[in-house]
């Protein structure tokens, strides 16, 4: 069930033999894709088929756990440039920083709802103290959550609900002016109205990403995604398009095979 591609959306991102192995365990095999600007792409798969491992490989996080090792061509569409990951001389803090991730729980820094944000701008941009303060506003209003912290951006992050946590931790990533964005799994621990809000968030983004998620749901997969892939064994198995995705026959499938 290949999904067509629209003519008219060039690429962002595009992977060809990718493979990565652990302490010489192969976790993805000979994986190929392409996502492009202007899409959520939803990644769906039972737990262990390399969803995760696939994010982190985008920019380059796999590096971060011992044993890692990576094979393959992951070339990223940056500033108008593509640039091949793994064999050009790219800053990793700049890599990340053009690739922001959200992961499954808020990893919020022990301080303020604003130097949460500040931090990183001063620290990996370097910005200048008087610009901080509008990037952080802007920022916040991006992730749709200026409105419910602007009257309390001294108090600690985490006296933030789970969703609010969620949404500032995608804030943050958005203040550093990346050009994808992966998110992986950002509603496992919330309930389903913060889970709507984060998803509402997501879809008003995309416009200006290109957003690739990892989702154990498929109702989320659903209503987010223009494409979806199917992993199986560290592979990808199938893609299907938005329309596929709503076939009952392919609803039927799925809930068969993955979940």
């Amino acid at each position: 069930m290949e999904a067509k591609r629209p003519v008219d959306l060039e690429p962002s991102v595009r992977v060809e033999h990718l493979h990565v192995s652990f302490g010489g365990r192969e976790v993805l095999h000979d994986l190929s894709a392409q996502f492009a600007p202007g899409e959520i792409t939803v990644i769906l798969g039972r737990s262990g088929s390399g969803k995760s491992t696939f994010l982190r490989a985008l920019n380059r996080l796999n590096e971060c756990f011992p044993g890692s090792a990576t094979r393959g061509s992951v070339r990223l569409k940056l500033q108008g440039q593509w640039r091949d990951i793994y064999r050009e001389a790219l800053p990793l803090t700049e890599l990340r920083r053009r690739v922001g991730m959200v992961m499954q729980t808020p990893h919020l820094l022990p301080v303020s709802i604003a130097a949460n944000l500040a931090l990183p701008l001063k620290l990996v941009l370097g910005l200048p103290r008087r610009e901080i303060p509008a990037r952080v506003a802007g920022a916040l209003k991006e992730a749709h959550l200026w409105e419910e912290v602007a009257d309390r951006l001294d108090a600690p992050a985490h006296t933030l609900s789970g969703g609010q946590q969620q949404r500032l931790c995608l804030a943050r990533v958005l203040a550093l002016e990346p050009e994808i964005l992966l998110v992986d799994e950002p509603t496992a621990s919330l309930d389903f109205r913060a889970s709507l809000k984060v998803e509402e968030l997501l879809l008003s983004l995309k416009e200006r990403y290109t957003i690739i998620a990892v989702s154990h749901s498929l109702s989320q997969a659903r209503r987010l995604a223009d494409a979806a892939l199917i992993f199986r064994d560290g592979s990808v198995a199938e893609r299907l398009s938005r329309e596929d995705l709503q076939a009952p026959d392919t609803l039927q499938a799925l809930l068969e095979e993955i979940f």
